[in-house]
């Protein structure tokens, strides 16, 4: 079988992963949510009604979100640049790539995260400062009411919900850098070659991958790396139609491996807080088997997630470009209206049931009710990442990149340094 490379084929939009990115920020608000609520996950703020239960549902996601949000980002980026053919385009891109990620992410860390840091200190360290007084202290960046805080971009300003962002402008600029071998012919024949392979031989080497990274790195490291990972790689299948033929062919086996896979993971996690359910000489075995399976269903989950997506979601809905314009202003905005709603229910004691769906609720309406007042307001939009319909005038359009850029470069210089 001959090798495809990236001059024989010509990359097209997949509506799929358009139905998919909606789908994979929404479900953030519903996940985010939930870690109000699981008794061992670490949060910024914790409701009063804990469950160890609530785990074993988030763990249906948690194994594959990031993986497949980042899988759509590199995609996405791929196909973008099928139209980037010279060095200064490819300059001009990244200044307007910058632009557009690195202004809502100074945004969000000047207006929309403070709220998090003001609950998270409310309940750790009792702070009964109003939301007023604490914001003019959190403007001071050396207040000694940070003093426990200082971590972040700049002491006690930091990114929480939207490291994703930042992270995906240094992977942006990476990509960039590495274009020229990403897309060399060479490459492009080698991953062919390896993309014709079984697709259980692909998974179990991404799998393995994914586990190198959980034992060789660690905190927030492990993250980026496979971020990195599946970002680079959908990147690399822009021009790869073996990999989705790969897909089509395996959806049915994969959704039975999911399964299996799932169950499994579900019995390692309670024995990795019950060990005493197991002999002395098996307890040792019980973290890197959860490794192994945490990895593993992050990779499945990925491909048959995709393979589904591609026979059942490859064509168009009338709302789906509305949709996909909405999706990143809420993902800036959710967690903070998720908190935000938690910190003001708690003192009520509703209940675990009726407290979550009330502060889902609050999160959607907010979400809504800000998306409706920025579309009015267009000048603002370029905040919170908002894509209008607005047209701007070329001249105040060229006004609006230079004044990004200015506002912009400080927060640039310290992401790279």
């Amino acid at each position: 079988m001959s090798v495809k490379t990236a001059d024989d084929v010509t990359s097209v939009r997949r509506l799929e992963l358009d139905w998919l990115r909606v789908l994979a920020f929404g479900l953030l608000i519903f996940y985010h949510t939930g870690m109000l609520y699981v008794e061992r996950w670490g949060f910024h703020y914790k409701s009063q009604y804990l469950s160890s239960t609530l785990e074993y549902l988030m763990l249906l996601s948690s194994p594959w979100r990031m993986l497949l949000i980042w899988f759509i980002s590199g995609y996405a980026l791929g196909a973008a640049l099928q139209h980037v053919k010279s060095w200064r385009q490819h300059v001009l891109f990244g200044i307007r790539r910058t632009i557009l990620l690195l202004l809502p992410l100074l945004t969000g860390l000047w207006l929309i995260v403070p709220p998090q840091l003001y609950a998270e200190m409310s309940q750790q360290d009792g702070l009964t400062l109003g939301y007023w007084q604490f914001y003019l202290a959190f403007l001071v960046l050396q207040h000694p009411l940070f003093a426990n805080y200082q971590s972040g971009v700049w002491p006690h300003v930091d990114v929480n919900h939207l490291w994703f962002l930042r992270s995906l402008w240094q992977f942006t600029l990476l990509a960039l850098l590495l274009l020229p071998l990403l897309y060399c012919r060479l490459l492009q024949h080698a991953i062919g070659w390896f993309l014709q392979r079984a697709l259980l031989w692909q998974l179990l080497a991404w799998s393995l991958l994914m586990l190198c990274i959980r034992y060789q790195a660690s905190g927030d490291t492990i993250r980026d790396l496979q971020g990195l990972a599946f970002f680079l790689l959908g990147i690399i299948v822009v021009r790869q139609q073996d990999f989705w033929q790969q897909l089509a062919r395996s959806r049915h086996w994969l959704g039975w491996l999911c399964l299996v896979n799932y169950m499994a993971l579900c019995g390692l996690y309670f024995l990795a807080y019950q060990p005493e359910w197991l002999p002395l000489k098996l307890q040792v075995t019980i973290l890197p088997a959860l490794r192994l399976s945490f990895s593993v269903q992050g990779v499945a989950m990925l491909c048959w997630i995709l393979a589904v997506a591609q026979r059942y979601l490859n064509r168009p809905q009338q709302h789906l470009a509305l949709a996909n314009r909405c999706v990143f202003p809420v993902y800036l905005l959710h967690q903070s209206l998720i908190i935000i709603a938690a910190l003001w229910l708690t003192p009520y004691a509703l209940g675990g049931l009726l407290e979550a769906l009330l502060v889902l609720l609050f999160t959607l309406g907010g979400s809504v009710l800000l998306l409706i007042i920025f579309w009015h307001l267009p000048w603002l939009t370029p905040l919170l990442g908002l894509k209008t319909s607005y047209a701007f005038s070329p001249r105040w359009r060229q006004a609006g990149i230079v004044a990004g850029g200015i506002l912009v470069t400080p927060l640039a210089i310290t992401l790279l340094v």
